[in-house]
C-alpha cells in the first residue's frame, strides 16, 4: 500500500488564522448571539450541534472567506485538552465558518475514508506524535501536513467507508433507542 503526506492528499487544509493576523481578525470579526453565519466549534460538536451557536455578522463571514463551511468537511481540534477530536460538519442550512483552534481539511480522494482514519487509534497516534506543549497541548498545520497516511485505491476506500458507515448507522440507531428508553 502507498503512503502519502496529508499535505499531498488534501485539496484544502486551513484554519481560522489563515484569514489574517490576530490583529486583523480582532478588527474584522464580530461575534454575536444571533447573526448571519454559525461559528463551528468543538463545543458545538460535543453538543450534537443542538446549539446555542455563536454567530458572526455578514461582514465578518465575508472576511473569514478562507474558512467558509458547506457541510461535510473534516474538522480536527488542534489546541487544548480535547486535541485530536475529529468530526464532520453537518449541513445546518445556514452560513457556517470554522472557529478557532481547529483545522479543516478536504481531500482529493474519499473524505469519509480519511475521516474514519483520523478518528481511529492509528490516526490518533499519528496526531499525538506531533503534539507539543503540556499546559496547552497543540499542533500546527505544517507538522500535520507532513504526517504520512495510507492511500488505498479509491475502490478500497469506498469499500472501507461502506462497512464503517453501516456500523455507525447501527450505533446511531441503538443510541436513539436508548435515548427513547430513558425518556
Amino acid at each position: 500500500m502507498k503512503y502519502k503526506k496529508i499535505g499531498d492528499i488534501c485539496s484544502v487544509i486551513t484554519d481560522y488564522v489563515a484569514n489574517g493576523s490576530f490583529s486583523s481578525l480582532k478588527q474584522n470579526v464580530e461575534y454575536q448571539q444571533h447573526g448571519y453565519a454559525a461559528v463551528i466549534r468543538l463545543k458545538d460538536y460535543r453538543n450534537n450541534f443542538n446549539g446555542p451557536f455563536e454567530y458572526v455578522s455578514k461582514r465578518s463571514y465575508e472576511f473569514l472567506k478562507k474558512t467558509k463551511l458547506m457541510g461535510g468537511e473534516i474538522i480536527i481540534s488542534n489546541v487544548g485538552a480535547n486535541i485530536g477530536t475529529v468530526f464532520k460538519v453537518p449541513n445546518l442550512k445556514c452560513g457556517m465558518t470554522l472557529g478557532p483552534n481547529s483545522i479543516m481539511i478536504k481531500t482529493k480522494y474519499v473524505d469519509d475514508y480519511y475521516y474514519y482514519l483520523l478518528k481511529s487509534n492509528y490516526g490518533q497516534s499519528l496526531i499525538n506524535s506531533i503534539v507539543s506543549g503540556s499546559a496547552q497541548p497543540k499542533f500546527n498545520k505544517t507538522d500535520f501536513k507532513k504526517l504520512e497516511v495510507p492511500v488505498p485505491t479509491l475502490e478500497e476506500q469506498k469499500e472501507i467507508v461502506g462497512h464503517l458507515t453501516t456500523i455507525d448507522n447501527k450505533i446511531h440507531k441503538n443510541n436513539q433507542i436508548n435515548d427513547n428508553l430513558v425518556a
